[in-house]
C-alpha cells in the first residue's frame, strides 16, 4: 500500500510539472510579444520593461518545471530502458539550457534598453545592432530548445510509453504525433521556410500542447498503468 501511495504521489507531482511547464511557456511567450514583434527592439523593451522581466520569471519557472518532469519520469522510464531513460533526461536538460540562453538574451536586451533614451547617433546604431543580435539569439534558442529538443525528448518518452503500456496507446500515439510535428516545425524554421512565432508554428505546436495537458490530467487522476507484484516492485499492466 505504501508503494501504491508513493506511485500516486509521483503521478500527481509529474502531472503538476507538465501543467506548469505548458502554462508558463504560453504566458512567457505572450509577455514577450511586444519585443518579439516590434522591429525596434530597444524601444519595445524600454516601454515594456516590467512585462519582459515578468516573462523571464515565467520562463524560469518553465525551466524548473522541465527539470522536474525529467527527475520524476526517469525512474519509470528506466524500468523499461535505462539508456532511453537517460537519453530523455539529457535531451530534457538540453531543452532547459536553451530556455536559459533565451532568457539571458532578452534580459541582456532589457539592460541595453535602459540606455536607449540617453543615446543617439553612432552609439544608438551600435545599441540597435546589439539588441537585434540578442533578439536573434533568443529566436534560435527557442527553435533549438522548446521546439527541437522538446520534440526529441517527447518522442523518446512517448515511445517508451507506447512499448511499455505506462499510459494508453492512444495517448502515446498522440505524443509521438505531437513530437514529430514540432520537430518538423523546428526544421522548417531552421531553414526559413516558415517564420518564427507565426500561426503556422502555433498549429504545429498545438498537438504536443494538448498531449502534455491530457497526459498531466491522466497522471494526476490515475497515475501510470502499473501493478504491484510482490517482491518485484511495479510492472506494466498488459492491455
Amino acid at each position: 500500500m505504501e508503494r501504491l501511495t508513493t506511485h500516486r504521489r509521483d503521478g500527481v507531482i509529474t502531472g503538476a510539472f507538465f501543467i506548469t511547464a505548458t502554462v508558463t511557456a504560453i504566458i512567457g511567450l505572450a509577455l514577450y510579444d511586444p519585443i518579439l514583434k516590434n522591429a525596434d527592439s530597444l524601444a519595445a523593451a524600454s516601454a515594456n520593461s516590467n512585462q519582459i522581466a515578468l516573462g523571464a520569471l515565467f520562463e524560469l519557472i518553465l525551466a524548473i518545471a522541465n527539470i522536474g518532469t525529467g527527475i520524476m519520469l526517469f525512474p519509470f522510464l528506466r524500468r523499461y530502458s535505462e539508456s532511453w531513460g537517460l537519453a530523455y533526461v539529457c535531451f530534457r536538460m538540453l531543452e532547459v539550457v536553451f530556455i536559459l540562453i533565451g532568457i539571458l538574451s532578452l534580459l541582456s536586451l532589457l539592460k541595453l534598453s535602459q540606455d536607449y533614451g540617453n543615446t543617439s547617433g553612432p552609439e544608438l546604431a551600435t545599441l540597435q545592432i546589439a539588441a537585434n543580435t540578442l533578439k536573434t539569439i533568443h529566436s534560435w534558442a527557442f527553435i533549438l530548445g522548446p521546439h527541437f529538443m522538446l520534440g526529441v525528448n517527447t518522442f523518446i518518452y512517448s515511445s517508451i510509453f507506447y512499448r511499455s503500456g505506462l499510459v494508453s496507446r492512444n495517448l502515446s500515439i498522440l505524443g509521438l504525433i505531437g513530437a514529430v510535428l514540432i520537430l518538423i516545425a523546428a526544421i522548417l524554421e531552421l531553414f526559413g521556410i516558415i517564420p518564427h512565432f507565426s500561426m503556422q508554428i502555433i498549429l504545429f505546436a498545438l498537438p504536443i500542447a494538448v498531449y502534455e495537458m491530457v497526459l498531466a490530467v491522466r497522471l494526476i487522476r490515475k497515475g501510470f498503468h502499473l501493478q504491484l507484484v510482490s517482491g518485484q516492485g511495479y510492472l506494466s499492466e498488459t492491455h
